[in-house]
């Protein structure tokens, strides 16, 4: 008894397909940086506000007016950043820090610890990505060396403020606010430098059009399951090759940009139409491939038919709304010892003699 058509719909929600298959999603950077710049313009600011207290507090009036042009300056980056200028609002913000590390360390010397705020901003001024690298790296070492000279400077300035008590302590938090921000840009840096690896990864493995996988990406995973799992003989899955029935017509009927419209919405149908375990791949021009994994041939046979037969209801080209859009369907099982060209060029056989045959037919091959 064949199985029952609704399994393939309970199925089409079974466990995601293992994160090697998932799609990535498009990077919003420029969301991503105005965020991240809002939270620290912000930050800049209030940790500004609680110095003039304090500089106040322990009596030095030159300092706090300092700070008080330093929240106007942390204010004028959150507006650049508001405006969308996020490499000048980076560096008023890197300017003030700089300006404010090295006013405060003349003033109050080495033991109150300004100085170790330099090198958070050389770590993002070098890892970033605003500026060229070698300009990038020129900027970063004239900053290290600005702390270097600093310890030369201030060597014999002494604390003569109130509260020289609090020295330790003050000199204990700048520390360690330096060294968090400094980890923040390392971190930072490296999560800019993941999403870069993966949008390589989208560019070599993802159609730009379908968005679906490419002809690559399935070659390599096939390749790496494989060698997963080179005990076994043979992999359980079925391949669908499936090929758009009269597609140089849409082209000559209503163009290429609006044919590729219809390549999208076949991809999409696909998608829509497998189980999350399956993988649609665009394989070229107008032809898809479905690897269906793990699944019985009468199974395959039923879900590929259903998709056959509905394809029509679902794909409207635009400017061309009476045109049926068919497809054309050679499904190959792998057989066992059997390799994944091998199970292709079966499926690739039998799809051509669906066209042979008349077009929008599903051909089993032997």
């Amino acid at each position: 008894m064949c199985p029952s058509p609704q399994k393939f719909e309970h199925e089409k929600s079974a466990s995601p397909l293992d994160t090697g298959f998932a799609l990535l999603e498009n990077e919003q950077e420029n969301s991503h940086l105005y965020n991240s710049l809002k939270r620290v313009c912000f930050l800049g600011a209030v940790i500004h506000i609680l110095f003039i207290f304090f500089f106040l507090s322990i009596g030095s009036i030159y300092l706090s007016v300092l700070n008080v042009l330093s929240v106007l300056t942390w204010l004028v980056a959150m507006y650049e950043n508001q405006r969308g200028r996020y490499v000048l609002a980076t560096l008023i913000g890197s300017v003030e820090v700089i300006v404010h590390a090295f006013v405060a360390t003349l003033f109050l010397g080495l033991d109150m610890g300004f100085q170790y705020f330099l090198w958070p901003v050389a770590a993002l001024i070098i890892v970033s990505n605003l500026f060229p690298p070698l300009k990038s790296r020129i900027i970063g070492f004239t900053i290290i060396l600005t702390f270097a000279a600093l310890n030369i400077l201030a060597a014999d300035i002494t604390y003569q403020y109130a509260f020289p008590t609090l020295t330790p302590f003050v000199l204990f938090a700048n520390i360690s606010w330096a060294a968090l921000a400094f980890v923040i840009v390392l971190m930072s840096a490296q999560t800019n430098s993941s999403q870069s690896e993966r949008k390589l990864y989208e560019l070599t493995n993802q159609d730009p059009l379908t968005g679906a996988v490419n002809r690559q990406f399935v070659y390599e995973w096939m390749k790496q399951t494989y060698s997963e799992r080179r005990n076994l003989k043979s992999l359980d899955y079925t391949l669908v090759l499936t090929d758009i029935d009269n597609f140089k017509n849409i082209n000559e009927l209503i163009g290429h940009q609006a044919a590729d419209s219809v390549i999208t919405s076949v991809a999409d149908y696909l998608h829509s139409a497998v189980r999350e375990s399956d993988i649609v791949a665009r394989w070229g021009g107008e032809q898809f491939l479905i690897i269906l994994m793990n699944i019985e041939p009468d199974d395959a046979q039923i879900l590929i038919e259903k998709i056959r037969k509905n394809v029509r209801y679902q794909i409207k080209a635009d400017g061309l709304n009476d045109y049926i859009t068919t497809l054309s369907f050679g499904v190959a099982k792998a057989k066992e010892s059997e390799q994944f060209e091998e199970t292709i060029k079966r499926a690739d056989i039998s799809m051509y003699k669906a066209k042979k045959l008349g077009k929008d037919r599903t051909i089993i091959a032997d």
